[in-house]
């Protein structure tokens, strides 16, 4: 009879045992579907500062070209070289424009959890 019931505590040991295993992994899985929702997060709102940053600086650019406009009007009735390349900063702009409709086209949510 002892040794039966020693039998019976050893299996229901094992039996804890494992379970406490399975109940360990589900919380590690649980741990890093935490970390991977919280680093998207973060990306997301890291994701919206540099499109508002691009955006910024696209908009400053093209202020920038409107006076650049200006200055080689302002040279050409004095006759003489603009000190603006224009041409350059026609294509930075374009490069901008670019980027932040690339950016844009990513579409990173703060709010799809896994």
């Amino acid at each position: 009879m002892n040794k039966t019931m020693s039998k019976i505590a050893q299996i229901n040991k094992e039996e804890l045992s494992a379970q406490k295993v399975e109940l360990a992994l589900v919380d590690d899985y649980n741990k890093r579907i935490d970390k991977a929702n919280n680093e998207r997060k973060m990306a997301a709102v890291s994701y919206q500062k540099l499109i508002g940053s691009m955006q910024s600086a696209t908009t400053q650019l093209d202020l920038a070209l409107k006076e650049a406009n200006k200055i080689e009007e302002a040279a050409k009735e004095l006759g003489v070289k603009s000190p603006i390349d224009i041409a350059r900063v026609k294509s930075k702009l374009s490069q901008y424009t670019k980027t932040v409709n690339a950016l844009k086209s990513l579409r990173i949510s703060g709010s799809d959890n896994i």
